[in-house]
This record gives C-alpha cells, sequence and structure tokens, in this order.
C-alpha cells in the first residue's frame, strides 16, 4: 500500500510514490509536510480541528509565518506531491508512516499535555488496516513516547484484526525561521524507536538517501535531547543578555562584544540569538513552562534562575528606554517603533518581551484621551492583527502602518524592536530625511551601525545613552 497513492489534488496515479501522513498543521506540521513532498513523497496531510485544515485547504490561511513555507506548500500543492485533507481517515487508511505534529499544549502543571495526541493515537491503532508507525514530532513529557505506545496499545487490543502499531520520538532539532532550510539538509534527523520498523526505514531513505542525517537511539534519548536543545535555546537567549548587561556595567558596546565573541566562535553557531527585550517567542515560552515542569520533579532550580534573570534583564530594559521615550510623548512628540518577533521572518509575538516593552511605552495613555497626533506609529512586515490585539487597551496611542515609511515620518525616535528579512533596506537617505529626530535605537542590533552613522544619524544601541 505503502507505494501507491491516489492523489485528490490531479487525479493521477503515483505507482513509484511512498504516501507518508502528517496530522497536525502547525507551521512545524506544515513545512515537514512539504519538504517531505519536494524529497518525492506523496504527502497527506490534516488537522484534528477540521476547520484548521479547511481554512489551508481552501485559503491558504497558515497558523504563522515561516520565511519560504507558503511558497513550498503552493508548489507542492499545484505538483499534486502535497494534498491537505479536511479529515484524518484517509490518512489512517493509506499511510504506513504518519507524523504527529503539535497537540501538546500545557497541562495544570506547565508540562505538555498528552490529551489530544493519544486521542489520535487512538484513532490511528484502531483504523490503520497495516503495520503503521507514528512518528510525534511535538515536545513531550518525559516518558511520554512510552504512555502514548501504551495507549496504541490498548486501543489495537479492542480490534480482532489488530495491525501492530510502533509510536517513536521524531523531535525537531531546529529554529523558527530556518525550519525549511533545517529541514531539507542542515538538521540530524534524531529517530527515538526501539527497532528498525520498515514503514520508518523506507520514509528515512527519501528524506536521507547517504544515512548522513541519522541518529538512531531510544524514545527516552530523544525526549532528553529535545529537552536539552530547548535548555540551549533558551540559555544562548539569556547569555547574549548576560553578555549586553556586562557590557553596559563596563561602559562598553554590547554588540562590539558580541561580534568579539561571535568571532571567537568561528565555525561554530553564531553567539547567542542576538540581542532582544528578553527570550520570549512561541516556542521558547513554552519550553519554559516544559522546563520548569520538569526541574520540579527533580527538584532543580536552573529555569527558576533564568526566568529570574530574564525577569531582571527586562526590568532594566524598561528603566533605561521609558525616560527618554515618555520625555518625547509628553510634549506631543511621535516614536516610530518597528518590529516586534523575536525570530526573523515570522510572525511569533507570543510571550515576547518586546509586546510587553511597547505595552509599558504606551502605558500612560491607556487611561487618558489622545489630543493632537498619536503618539506611536507601528510597522510590522507580519503579525500586525496580533499586535493590534495584544495592545488593546492601548490601541488609540498607535497609528498601524503598512509600511516603514508611513511609520519613520516625523519621527523624533525610531525604536527597532524585532527582526524581520531584509530589515536593512530601510537605511536609505530618504529614511533620514524623513526623521525629525537622528536617533534610532537598535534593540537587536541587526542594522549595520556605520550605515546609520553615514546618513547623519546616531545609532543607540541597548542600554546606550540617549541624547537629551
Amino acid at each position: 500500500m505503502m507505494n501507491t497513492n491516489w492523489n485528490a489534488n490531479s487525479d493521477i496515479k503515483e505507482d513509484n510514490r511512498m504516501t507518508a501522513g502528517v496530522i497536525g498543521l502547525t507551521v512545524t506540521g506544515l513545512a515537514w509536510a512539504a519538504v517531505q513532498a519536494e524529497m518525492g513523497l506523496a504527502v497527506l496531510a490534516t488537522d484534528p480541528d477540521e476547520d484548521a485544515a479547511l481554512g489551508v485547504q481552501e485559503e491558504m490561511a497558515l497558523p504563522g509565518v515561516e520565511p519560504g513555507l507558503r511558497k513550498a506548500l503552493e508548489e507542492q500543492i499545484a505538483s499534486g506531491g502535497l494534498t491537505i485533507l479536511s479529515q484524518p481517515r484517509r490518512i489512517f487508511k493509506t499511510c504506513q508512516f504518519i507524523t504527529l505534529c503539535g497537540m501538546t499544549p500545557a497541562g495544570e502543571d506547565g508540562s505538555p499535555s498528552l490529551r489530544l495526541i493519544e486521542s489520535v493515537v487512538r484513532q490511528a491503532a484502531y483504523q490503520c488496516p497495516e503495520e503503521t508507525v507514528l512518528a510525534v514530532k511535538a515536545t513531550l513529557p518525559p516518558g511520554g513516547i512510552r504512555a502514548l505506545q501504551r495507549a496504541a496499545d490498548e486501543a489495537a487490543a479492542d480490534r480482532e484484526d489488530a495491525a501492530a502499531v510502533h509510536v517513536i520520538a521524531l523531535p525537531e532539532l531546529y529554529d523558527d525561521g530556518t525550519m525549511l532550510k533545517a529541514m531539507r539538509r542542515d538538521a540530524p534527523i534524531v529517530v527515538g524507536a526501539d527497532g528498525r520498523y520498515q514503514p520508518m526505514e523506507a520514509v528515512l531513505d527519501v528524506m536521507d538517501p547517504d544515512g548522513s542525517r541519522r541518529i538512531y537511539c531510544t524514545p527516552e534519548d530523544a525526549e532528553a535531547a529535545a529537552v536539552s536543545d530547548a535548555a540551549r535555546t533558551a540559555f544562548e537567549q539569556v547569555l547574549a543578555n548576560y553578555w549586553q548587561d556586562v557590557a553596559a556595567d563596563c561602559g562598553a558596546s554590547g554588540q562590539k562584544v558580541l561580534e568579539i565573541l561571535a568571532k571567537g566562535e568561528s565555525g561554530r553557531r553564531r553567539a547567542g540569538l542576538g540581542l532582544s527585550a528578553g527570550a520570549g517567542g512561541r516556542r521558547l515560552s513554552q519550553e519554559l513552562n516544559n522546563l520548569s515542569a520538569f526541574e520540579k520533579q527533580k527538584e532543580r532550580s536552573l529555569i527558576d534562575a533564568f526566568q529570574a534573570a530574564n525577569t531582571a534583564h527586562f526590568e532594566k530594559m524598561k528603566a533605561w528606554l521609558l525616560p527618554p521615550v515618555q520625555k518625547i510623548t509628553a510634549h506631543g512628540g511621535k516614536i516610530a517603533v518597528l518590529g516586534l518577533s523575536n525570530v526573523p521572518g515570522t510572525d511569533d509575538l507570543r510571550e515576547t518581551p518586546a509586546v510587553e516593552l511597547l505595552k509599558a511605552m504606551a502605558a500612560p495613555f491607556e487611561d487618558r484621551p489622545i489630543e493632537g497626533g498619536k503618539p506611536f506609529a507601528l510597522y510590522l512586515p507580519w503579525g500586525m492583527d496580533q499586535a493590534k490585539w495584544r495592545l488593546f487597551r492601548t490601541r488609540d496611542a498607535f497609528t498601524f502602518c503598512g509600511s516603514c515609511a508611513e511609520a519613520t515620518r516625523s519621527a523624533e525616535l525610531v525604536v527597532v524592536l524585532g527582526a524581520w528579512p531584509g530589515m536593512g533596506r530601510i537605511l536609505t537617505p530618504a529614511l533620514a530625511k524623513r526623521m525629525a529626530g537622528r536617533q534610532i535605537v537598535d534593540v537587536t542590533a541587526r542594522l549595520d551601525r556605520n550605515r546609520i552613522a553615514a546618513l547623519g544619524l546616531k545609532p543607540v544601541g541597548i542600554f546606550e545613552k540617549l541624547e537629551d
């Protein structure tokens, strides 16, 4: 059955393509589906939420922004390599390798809940006609794979003609913003399984023809790697913030310190995750909850220390930035705010310190009528609807702009709180002509300071002094 697929997009029988399924149309799930199709698999994908599946199927309504994702999906759907379904029944009946993405929201104790994903596992075990591998590409609590395997075994026990269902771990070890590139060729493929199951090996041979990316391990090893990778991501961000704090205490340039340390890490991953108002984002916030719940079980306290450090960094950011901002807005001046996401190329605003910092900047206008022009002009390449919702208490203080040019016109101060691909293109002579002030505060440290200075403007990094 794995060697034949009827693709609903084209009605053409593809005898030489193996069929793989994806359930869970998260950003990760959609990216994984697109990349599998690019590599030569016939992919069927859906979501437990039928409305979410129909949104992708009918309107290409994606759950988030990831560089290149929309284009990859459109190409694979048009070619017939990827089919979006409204329900999972066809996947259970025709796919022997099914990837389960997302579906593990935080439970009451902060650790990932297995309730939703266990329901899908039980459905699969009850319906799959042949040996099937369920590959979990989601954050799990310790022992999660074993618990899901028990659920599959229990469901299969109710069938007279039960087929073997193997639950394995297939953790994601890559970052938002580079997901497609990592899935295609960069990231290792960690396989947490008790055996080399034929449906699993057949699909992995397509995804990794020479076997160089595969790392076989136990489910427990894979779960530990996922938890450790979450810790690495979090600690790299807090380390970058720590460097910035040290630089401020030494009267040094935080950006220069970051450049020096990155040079010292030549040949390895870039030092830290860059500078920011603090650690945040849709992955990181969940990772911290997961790690905190894990530590409580093990009577450890490292995450508590991380969260305290992240909070302290954020409070220091407010103490540094709010006074000059409030001085400008108090006399009717305009502040341009550009970007909010921690991760370039995404619309990730969940648990993002930059959003909280912007709320604090606008707090004086929460219960006060706006006289004259609005004090803040916000430009985001993606996620403006999210921003409007998250800033609802101070929304009247903002002009939500469709371009950087609109936002920066007559601005006495430009504050860059998030990054996006191609952001350096804003540094043109026209920017200097539009601005009323001369200072650009770049919290991300991603803009070229020399180019800013060449425009006759003053670059200001985190904790550097702003002119009155």
